[in-house]
This record gives structure tokens, C-alpha cells and sequence, in this order.
């Protein structure tokens, strides 16, 4: 079983559009970051992101007990904006309904 835990949106210094997704995968967090905004682009290497390059942080594995989703998603998106290349320029909506 797969459940979507975020999807974001990010641009380097030069305004190159890129997205991250982190899943649930049978317990496990698992990311997925890949060039554009669209579901078509390229797969990288999350090292591309160079997180902890400032202050030595990691993209988390697992969640800090009593951790909820969006605790967990901000504390990515703190991470992404303060301790690598990337900046989040929006968080895309992972509940979508229909009518």
C-alpha cells in the first residue's frame, strides 16, 4: 500500500523547475524527485538537492514520535529552504476528490 505524504514544488538559483513527492510505502518514506512541475520529467538523484550542505541535515526516513503529517511535511519544507540549493516555491494539494 501506497500513501502520498507530500508534493512539492521546487526551483534553484537559476529557476530550474523541479518536484519532490515523498510516499509511505509499506512503513517505509520514500522520496521521488524528478526535473519540472508536470508528471513527465526526469528522474535525479536527491543528492542533487544538496540538503545539509549548510548544517549537515538529511531528508528524513522516518517521522519523530507523535509526528503528524503536516509536522513532518514542514520540517521537510524548513529543511529544503534553509539547508540546500532548492526552495519550495509550492506545496501541491495530495488529497484531491471529486464530486
Amino acid at each position: 500500500m501506497s500513501e502520498k505524504i507530500f508534493h512539492l514544488h521546487l526551483q534553484d538559483s537559476m529557476r530550474n523547475k523541479r518536484s519532490l513527492v515523498c510516499y509511505l510505502k509499506n512503513g517505509s518514506i520514500s522520496y521521488s524527485f524528478y526535473t519540472g512541475w508536470t508528471s513527465s520529467g526526469i528522474a535525479l538523484a536527491l543528492s542533487n538537492m544538496q540538503v545539509g550542505y549548510r548544517n549537515g541535515n538529511t531528508l528524513p526516513v522516518e517521522n519523530i514520535t507523535g509526528e503528524t503529517k503536516k509536522q513532518f511535511t514542514k520540517r521537510v519544507i524548513d529543511m529544503i529552504n534553509n539547508d540546500s540549493v532548492e526552495s519550495v516555491v509550492k506545496e501541491v494539494n495530495t488529497e484531491v476528490k471529486f464530486a
